[in-house]
């Protein structure tokens, strides 16, 4: 009965030492993959930055007839993502109308989505509306759609002296900024 067991125990033992042995040669192999590969594709989708005065992209309405005409100015920074804008208004009803261009650069194919509002004291609780005081901002998104290669999408931001102020005081500045949100356009 002790020559079973002993049998047992070196069939169990070679059975390990084979299995350690097959485990071994499997781990020990060794995969070579040689070749290259070139991305060929670009992301660049932003404002196009060469809009930032001129009728159509800058557009300013007094409030009342005879009154002092506002005025505005557009700037970008990172990368063109962001357009900073300032409005300078009068009087109640003074407005002044942006349009922001945006403009695929790439080879991507991208969809532009609803841009963020960012306003140091900002007293609104809007997504695409922003205020201070008796200047509000109200952004009018892009069109979501697919833009290729050299396509653009605009979006407005009107800038207003709400007609609802109760004083009117010295000329009131406010400025705003509005980051550009796209992505990949999916199949």
């Amino acid at each position: 009965m002790e020559s079973k067991h002993k049998n047992a125990l070196i069939g169990a033992l070679l059975a390990v030492v084979f299995v350690m042995a097959v485990g071994y040669a499997a781990f020990a192999q060794q995969l070579t993959i040689n070749g290259s590969a070139e991305i060929t594709s670009t992301w660049d989708v932003t404002f196009d930055p060469s809009k930032k005065t001129g009728a159509g992209v800058v557009d300013a309405v007094a409030g009342f007839a005879g009154g002092t005409t506002p005025t505005g100015t557009i700037g970008y920074d990172n990368g063109n993502h962001n357009a900073n804008i300032s409005a300078t208004l009068y009087q109640p009803g003074d407005t002044v109308l942006f349009t922001l261009t945006i403009v695929n650069n790439g080879t991507i194919p991208a969809t532009v989505g609803a841009p963020t509002v960012a306003m140091a004291g900002d007293e609104a609780d809007e997504p695409l509306i922003a205020r201070k005081g008796n200047i509000q901002f109200t952004v009018t998104a892009a069109d979501t759609k697919t833009i290729n290669q050299t396509e653009t999408v605009t979006m407005t931001v009107k800038a207003e002296f709400i007609s609802s102020a109760t004083s009117i005081g010295n000329t009131t500045t406010a400025d705003v900024t509005i980051n550009m949100n796209a992505s990949q356009a999916t199949a």
